[in-house]
């Protein structure tokens, strides 16, 4: 799979309560799409941090379209 994408999900910018999640994904827009599907809750704030690595995911035991939270 070669990387994954790290994703904020917030209900507001300064939200103390946000989580992140881990998806293997490489692009970011479809790691986004995982995650507002699978959680339901389209009025978040969905945020690309960043790619992790496959060394995280082999890990986690993620495969393709899985996530996890970080």
């Amino acid at each position: 799979m070669g990387f994954g994408r790290l994703i904020r999900v917030q209900a507001y910018r300064t939200d103390p309560t946000a989580k992140i999640y881990v998806v293997a994904e490489p692009e970011a827009e479809k790691a986004i799409d995982i995650l507002r599907v699978a959680l339901a809750r389209p009025d978040e704030d969905y945020e690309d941090l960043g790619r992790v690595t496959d060394a995280l995911l082999n890990a986690l035991s993620l495969q393709p379209g899985m996530f996890a939270p970080a």
